[in-house]
């Protein structure tokens, strides 16, 4: 039973977690399934890529910790064309450690006329991380080419650096993303930040960064059970070891390392950004239950985006971070905000 085998063993794996979740397929049924916060963060970022390499024939976005797709594969079809320029292409590098998710958005992009570009073989139990093959679809005079990357957890942060290369003909990119999650459940301050470097590392100069990530307004019920934990030493095997750290029950009752983010956030940004870069903090969606319908997910980007007003132009604080369930940080080229 699936329960019973996830209680037994604290330290599975990020990989066994989210291959069982995207099979039983209860993680992606949401009655709001993308933010228009999220629209607008990822849309921002790549128009301000487009602008910034007038002359790219084609734009390459990374996106680490892809899963199904729920984010990117809404984007690219429903609004990638808005931003892109006459025959400029989108290549997209779909990164994740779960090739049950990978696989599912492979399924969904190829329902939508999407074909295989060469194989595409997946190796569910692979103990390195491979480039598993591409799918693409030629619209007018554009062509959008997804490319699965399947990462293995136990590789070191550079091997996810060199597959991300290898998978862009060895080229930056001009858009890395984490759509929400992924850089959450890496445990440990020092991986955490090395990770930051790498996906900085792959980034364009000019490119833009976008990393959505939960604030430490979300899961605000088991926050104070692990702080106590962490100042007692009562961490039951999980690699709990900083404020923010913490254990959540998946919906399938699998206990899951995460770690939300607050103003250390501002040291990772700062880390990673260089003299003619700056960085910013915005707020993605409010704390509460899973939005019922796209009336209660507007009202709650209306208070978001007020919210992001009042706060744009300063570093954030304490009760910044704790005021949202999720937000992003920008890593963009010094230009006007």
């Amino acid at each position: 039973m699936v329960t019973q085998i996830v209680r037994d063993n604290a330290s599975l794996s990020q990989r066994s977690i989210y291959d069982v979740r995207y099979s039983f397929g209860l993680y992606e049924s949401r009655s709001v399934p993308v933010l228009t916060a999220e629209r607008d963060a990822l849309s921002g970022a790549m128009e301000r890529a487009v602008v910034s390499h007038p002359l790219a024939q084609r734009i390459s976005l990374f996106d680490f910790g892809y899963g199904t797709g729920r984010v990117i594969n809404d984007w690219i079809e429903g609004y990638a064309h808005k931003y892109l320029t006459p025959h400029q292409d989108l290549r997209v590098i779909a990164y994740d450690v779960s090739s049950v998710g990978l696989r599912r958005a492979q399924e969904t992009l190829c329902a939508t006329g999407y074909g295989p570009e060469g194989p595409v073989r997946w190796k569910s139990g692979a103990t390195q991380g491979y480039i598993a093959g591409a799918v693409r679809k030629q619209e007018a005079d554009c062509a959008v080419t997804v490319i699965f990357v399947h990462g293995c957890e136990s590789d070191p942060p550079d091997v996810m650096r060199e597959l991300a290369l290898a998978a862009n003909d060895g080229d930056c990119y001009l858009l890395t993303t984490c759509l929400y999650g992924g850089l959450g459940h890496i445990p440990g301050d020092k991986l955490r930040r090395e990770y930051f470097r790498q996906l900085s590392e792959i980034a364009s100069p000019l490119g833009e960064i976008v990393l959505c990530l939960s604030s430490t307004g979300d899961l605000v019920e088991v926050q104070p059970e692990w702080a106590k934990r962490l100042a007692t030493g009562d961490t039951d095997g999980f690699p709990v070891e900083q404020p923010g750290d913490l254990v959540y029950y998946t919906e399938l009752d699998q206990p899951n390392f995460y770690h939300v983010f607050g103003t250390e956030l501002n040291d990772y940004m700062k880390s990673i950004t260089a003299a003619g870069q700056r960085w910013w903090i915005e707020g993605i969606r409010y704390p509460g239950d899973e939005f019922e319908s796209l009336e209660d997910e507007q009202a709650n980007y209306r208070l978001v985006s007020q919210a992001n007003e009042r706060k744009r132009g300063r570093v954030w604080n304490t009760d910044d971070y704790r005021e949202f369930h999720s937000i992003a940080a920008f890593r963009s080229p010094a230009v006007g905000r």
